[in-house]
């Protein structure tokens, strides 16, 4: 199985289509356990996503650093 890194904008894609899956904010909070305001502060990026999240969309997170090219 190959792992993709993925940009928090793709994660907030995956987030944004199960929320539309289980019909709204309220009823992903409920499945996931966690408020509908978590929800929504994850959407407008006010907030990190967490455990209860990343666990439901099937993720983990992981740091990545990238050396910079350096220039002459």
């Amino acid at each position: 199985m190959k792992r993709t890194l993925l940009t928090v904008e793709d994660v907030l894609e995956l987030m944004r289509r199960e929320v539309k899956a289980c019909g709204s904010q309220q009823a992903f909070a409920s499945k996931v356990g966690i408020t509908q305001g978590y929800v929504n502060d994850i959407l407008k990026r006010k907030r990190e996503l967490g455990p209860k999240i990343l666990d439901a969309l099937g993720l983990r997170k992981v740091v990545s650093y990238e050396q910079m090219e350096v220039k002459k």
